[in-house]
């Protein structure tokens, strides 16, 4: 695995959990569910480890098949999210909230980017 693209995903990793926590500490954002986020943030972070273990493991030579090794783990990163959502909403019986989902989405749409810009990078 590329040392430099996985400085700057833990950096990320790290920047959004003490933005949570310090949230949480101080009642920051009454509208985000800080707790989501958090969780969130570590599924996105280790489905980033998972795609990149199952990306280096792919034919480089091979176009089509690095263009489906990407789709699919972006996929994959989609049906967690949807899943951690619907899980969350039915156990805590609380709605999650517009704010919430959107900056989850944000979250997924960082994940995505470096994960994609890190493989362009090998090329």
């Amino acid at each position: 695995m590329n040392n430099h693209k996985t400085r700057w995903v833990l950096l990320v990793f790290v920047v959004v959990n003490l933005f949570g926590f310090l949230a949480q500490k101080r009642f920051l954002f009454t509208t985000l569910k800080i707790n989501f986020l958090l969780v969130v943030n570590a599924l996105l972070l280790l489905m980033y480890f998972f795609n990149n273990i199952r990306l280096s493991k792919l034919d480089k030579t091979n176009p089509n098949a690095m263009i489906r090794s990407v789709m699919i783990g972006t996929l994959l990163k989609m049906v967690v999210f949807v899943s951690v959502a619907m899980v969350y909403t039915t156990q805590i019986k609380v709605p999650v909230g517009m704010p919430t989902l959107i900056s989850s989405m944000g979250l997924y749409l960082i994940y995505t980017w470096m994960e994609i810009k890190g493989e362009l990078i090998k090329k």
